[in-house]
């Protein structure tokens, strides 16, 4: 006899309290989540309430909580930090996870975030104050101006300012030099400034904030057939909601190599996609087709960032090399050829992270915001030196052509940016 959810939480948390390891019933919570999604946030609760340690388990079955759950599990995650003595980890994840896939269920709590810290010390500290414009920009006005505040207070009140990413709200914190103020000695103003406004997608041009991202976003939605049939363990399955979107807008051409040949090993250039047409909110305006390409041997390792120029029919040109052949350390071949899905991406997974994801979701994707793995990393033009905006990333463990598996470095994520007035593309990976 089937058992009940109640009971398969009762199991999941039992054998956490027997043996200790966090990770361990990661998919028994997967399989309890997919099939029934209305008990994950009495896993939250009972995982908070008895095994306060949490672990990669709960992380995977949040991302399957019905969204009109987040309100009430959020209240309960913060009710359970107050209460705490000690850390209460699985309480933490939830208030990260929401801050990812509901950041609006967190805006009645800001305060209450700010002071009981969840999640102290961690780049993501600060995700709670996406999308909350203007709500709660008093309480933190307060904070940086009080005297009885430290710079470390100062910094994480600055900090949530900016996460709102509204620009009535971040004029505050850039038009009183309040945020050069609290640069650590080591840092220069000006580029401690600019660090901070490329993490949320923002320049400063003549004085004025212009957005670096677009604000379309579109999901690549592979075959089934594309990856290779148990390529992955069981807990790592490719199951996650963003593999399967429900609206796919078009279908676009994947991998294999183009005309073009790298300007610094000679070789053909390998294609990542091509659009055609060209879907519509990416701040590409002068071309109605884009075929985008690079050299994977020698992109990262033998230059950084690399560009290409792209003639009218969208075909690209390497450029900003002209010196001897280079012998690629790490010479490669293509990835894999296919016919893929663009898939409008739903609210929920617009904000996304590497780190978070922990190789469960989807990253490859076209607009939006970039899931950085190092600090924001923007390149300028090499033609007219603007900043380029950022048009797409491309995860690791892609499969390539001759059916091995394409990683960024040690297995990061390739990005891509644009420049919409010259027609140029550049590219350019991070990874741990």
């Amino acid at each position: 006899m089937d058992k009940s959810p109640q009971e398969q939480i009762e199991f999941i948390v039992r054998s956490l309290e027997e043996k200790g390891i966090p990770a361990a019933p990661v998919e028994e919570a997967t399989a309890l989540a997919r099939s029934h999604p209305e008990a994950v946030s009495d896993l939250a609760m009972t995982v908070m309430r008895r095994f306060p340690k949490g672990g990669t388990f709960l992380d995977a079955a949040l991302s399957y909580l019905p969204q009109n759950d987040w309100d009430s599990l959020v209240r309960h995650a913060l009710d359970a930090l107050e209460r705490a003595t000690g850390k209460n980890r699985a309480a933490e994840s939830v208030i990260a996870y929401a801050s990812l896939q509901a950041p609006s269920a967190l805006h009645l709590y800001l305060t209450r975030i700010f002071l009981v810290r969840p999640n102290a010390g961690s780049y993501y500290e600060s995700y709670p104050w996406r999308e909350s414009g203007d709500q709660h920009l008093d309480y933190l006005r307060n904070v940086v101006e009080s005297t009885r505040s430290d710079d470390e207070a100062r910094r994480r009140a600055l900090r949530a300012i900016l996460e709102t990413r509204q620009p009535s709200v971040i004029e505050y914190a850039l038009s009183r030099g309040e945020l050069e103020k609290v640069a650590p000695a080591r840092w220069a103003r000006e580029k401690w400034v600019e660090a901070h406004l490329d993490l949320i997608g923002f320049s400063q041009v003549d004085h004025s904030l212009q957005r670096i991202c677009p604000d379309a976003l579109y999901h690549l939605q592979f075959p089934d057939e594309f990856f290779e049939p148990q390529s992955r363990p069981p807990w790592l399955a490719r199951i996650h909601p963003t593999w399967k979107l429900p609206k796919t807008i078009q279908t676009v051409s994947f991998g294999g190599i183009v005309e073009g040949r790298c300007s610094l090993c000679g070789e053909t250039l390998h294609r990542l996609l091509i659009l055609d047409p060209i879907p519509p909110g990416l701040g590409i305006t002068r071309l109605t087709r884009l075929e985008i390409a690079t050299c994977l041997s020698c992109l990262g390792w033998e230059k950084c960032p690399l560009f290409y120029r792209h003639q009218q029919d969208g075909s690209p040109l390497n450029i900003g090399y002209d010196g001897p052949t280079v012998i690629p350390q790490f010479p490669v071949g293509p990835l894999r050829e296919a016919e893929i899905g663009l898939a409008e991406t739903p609210q929920r997974w617009f904000w996304q992270d590497w780190g978070c994801s922990n190789s469960r979701e989807n990253l490859s994707r076209l607009g939006g915001e970039p899931c950085w793995i190092q600090d924001a990393e923007f390149p300028t033009c090499p033609k007219c030196e603007s900043i380029m905006t950022f048009l797409f990333q491309l995860d690791s463990n892609l499969p390539t052509a001759d059916g091995g598996e394409w990683l960024w470095g040690s297995g990061g994520i390739g990005y891509g940016f644009w420049c919409d007035q010259c027609k140029i593309s550049g590219f350019l990976w991070q990874c741990t």
